[in-house]
């Protein structure tokens, strides 16, 4: 069989290689005209109607042989590399967002988890001020139940801890309610060994706390192995019982703060295993923050379960350059095989982008709520609290 000749084929790709490199560069310059235009008008640069138009187009006027998969792709690579050279050019910077504290208008009710002295009731003080009323609720449930029992206007929970991870009960109490996070608070979370007058290392026997605390003091355990832990539900309370019970052979672990109110003796100082131990607290409203302020906005989605429904739903963030800070698959108690995506993201300068965003998860997802944006409060270890 003989073929029909072709007269020097790779000169002839070279030569269609520069045609189309040459059309890519101006079809880009018109891009980056098109961007122009939209980010003055703070519109998003990602139009997927308009990339939908575009593909359709290319399919039907597509003469072959690449097939309409082949040229989706194509065009699609196309497209994203403008969107890219767009945003290169014209995003603006997320903000940073962090403050020093949050102001509500009138003197707020807010409850916490345990005793006074907790690490939780020091980031309520921390976010909101010393005028605020810390009303103690013990337990989980009772504190998201707080606001519609009447004995409190906001709540303040913790999410998340830098060592140990999501708070997972206090995540689901979030996704069962309907309640907002308007401000988050980082707190840097330092245990002090405390007991009564009279109590030193040399007498102590027992030492009592929350089981987190416990855990994150092995070091300081393994060291003085005569001690027996005792597990109990909170820092503040174990740290008061043990001052309270006069008794030289126990102590508990907490913060200096619960210290000084309880009138304690601080044996050791800085018992944790790592400096580096931070815990996220969100406060929570019955109302939705400013939704055009704060840095971060945390999104709870839902998705049929199938392969790349977490990619497709991702993939809208991506296109527009917000940045992903974290994504934690929540397994639905209901129906065990499927999952909801707790997601938290920065806010991009350009609300158009956030909202293009939302738009096209929210037309692949079965569910998608809106958890809140709000601004971080990042308090310093050992701020001072007049409370």
């Amino acid at each position: 069989m003989s073929a029909e000749p072709i007269e020097n084929p790779r000169a002839e790709i070279d030569a269609i290689d520069g045609e189309l490199l040459r059309l890519l560069n101006r079809r880009a310059e018109i891009a980056l005209r098109v961007g122009a235009t939209k980010a003055g008008r703070e519109a998003s640069l990602c139009d997927p109607s308009r990339e939908r138009e575009v593909l359709a187009r290319m399919r039907h006027e597509n003469p072959g042989p690449f097939d309409d998969k082949s040229i989706d792709s194509i065009f699609q690579r196309i497209i994203d590399e403008s969107l890219q050279l767009q945003q290169n050019n014209y995003n603006k910077p997320a903000a940073a967002g962090l403050v020093t504290s949050v102001h509500m208008s009138e003197r707020s009710r807010v409850a916490f988890l345990g005793e006074r002295g907790t690490f939780s009731e020091e980031a309520a003080l921390g976010i909101l001020g010393p005028d605020c009323e810390t009303v103690s609720m013990p337990s989980f449930e009772e504190l998201f139940g707080a606001i519609a029992s009447g004995r409190a206007d906001l709540i303040l929970t913790p999410l998340e801890n830098s060592l140990i991870g999501s708070v997972h009960r206090c995540v689901d109490l979030l996704l069962a309610s309907s309640l907002y996070i308007v401000a988050e608070a980082i707190l840097p979370v330092a245990h002090y060994l405390v007991g009564c007058d009279g109590a030193t290392l040399e007498t102590l026997r027992t030492v009592e706390s929350h089981p987190a605390a416990l855990g994150q003091c092995s070091a300081f355990f393994a060291a003085n192995p005569q001690l027996k832990r005792v597990e109990a539900d909170d820092t503040a309370g174990s740290v008061r019982r043990a001052i309270e019970s006069g008794d030289v052979t126990r102590a508990g672990i907490g913060s200096r703060r619960a210290a000084e109110i309880y009138g304690g003796t601080v044996i050791r100082e800085h018992i944790e295993d790592n400096s580096e131990n931070f815990t996220r607290f969100a406060l929570l409203s019955t109302h939705a923050g400013d939704e055009s302020a704060g840095n971060k906005i945390s999104l709870v989605i839902r998705l049929t379960n199938k392969p790349g429904s977490l990619h497709n739903a991702l993939r809208p963030f991506v296109r527009r350059g917000i940045d992903l800070l974290k994504i934690e698959s929540l397994p639905i108690r209901e129906t065990p095989a499927e999952f909801n995506f707790y997601l938290d993201v920065q806010a991009p300068a350009n609300p158009g982008e956030l909202q293009g965003a939302l738009d096209e998860i929210r037309e692949q997802a079965v569910d998608v709520r809106f958890l809140g944006r709000y601004s971080t409060v990042r308090l310093g270890s050992g701020q001072e609290i007049s409370k």
